[in-house]
């Protein structure tokens, strides 16, 4: 694991702002797996009444995953230039609910890939380890940003 992992800056990764970007900061990131810590906040998307739908955490996998490739991508010296999440086969909350407080680890692999594409595996669990959601996604990287509709 990176021992550079507290030095990154997420907003220079990932397009996502507050109060959709739900990353906080990152644990410690390698080539292939990734940790990273996040609050669950009032300003989260789903809460009301102090709670939290527990399947938002899939967000969380799906951008700790963007912090990742974002990060392998400035390590090989590549422009960045996003990705597009285009699969959720699995998002498994092991709870509805998610109190707004509750501190999280979120691990995320790379589980295979191809050209182009890349398939993560993730796990978010409470600080004291009770898991929260386990979940996988599928994310889709162009070769440039004509195909995202973006300036070249």
């Amino acid at each position: 694991m990176s021992d550079d992992a507290a030095a990154i800056d997420i907003e220079q990764l990932i397009p996502h702002r507050l109060p959709m970007r739900l990353v906080e900061s990152v644990a410690s990131v390698d080539n292939a797996s990734i940790r990273t810590t996040a609050v669950v906040r009032d300003a989260w998307p789903t809460v009301r009444d102090g709670r939290a739908r527990t399947l938002i955490l899939i967000e969380l996998i799906a951008q700790t995953a963007a912090v990742l490739q974002g990060w392998r991508e400035r390590n090989e010296d590549k422009a960045g230039i996003g990705g597009l999440l285009v699969g959720i086969p699995e998002a498994k909350p092991h709870a509805p609910t998610i109190p707004v407080g509750t501190a999280l680890v979120c691990s995320v692999r790379i589980s295979h890939g191809a050209q182009n594409y890349l398939a993560f595996s993730g796990q978010v669990t409470g600080t004291d380890g009770a898991i929260w959601l386990t979940g996988s996604i599928q994310a889709y990287r162009p070769d440039n940003l004509e195909t995202l509709g973006g300036s070249p």
